[in-house]
């Protein structure tokens, strides 16, 4: 009968024990998923800022290409008139140029 008791109060002694370590396992689960939830909503922030970087950074991208278009343009149109305007002072300067010889000519 002693072995009896005793073996039930080590029951009880290790069913207490078990019960103990399950309630700081439980604390410390509890803690764990409150860090997990807030490092979830930290990603989650985070994660929000760097997509709209990366969208921020795609349209700055598509703007500079647009940029770069127009100012390619803009030289050509820029080359191609300074090249007619000088072919104009040319023909301005020859005709000029010509008129005196024949004003000099009648006189």
């Amino acid at each position: 009968m002693a072995d009896a008791a005793r073996e039930r109060r080590e029951a009880i002694r290790q069913l207490a024990d078990a019960r103990h370590r399950l309630a700081a396992a439980e604390d410390t689960l509890a803690r764990a998923q409150a860090e997990m939830k807030r490092a979830e909503t930290e990603y989650d922030a985070a994660n929000d800022g760097f997509t709209a970087a990366e969208q921020a950074l795609d349209t700055a991208r598509e703007q500079r290409a647009r940029a770069r278009e127009d100012r390619y343009a803009a030289r050509q149109a820029h080359e191609r008139t300074a090249t007619a305007a000088a072919r104009l002072q040319r023909r301005v300067t020859e005709r000029a140029e010509w008129l005196d010889r024949m004003g000099d000519q009648q006189h």
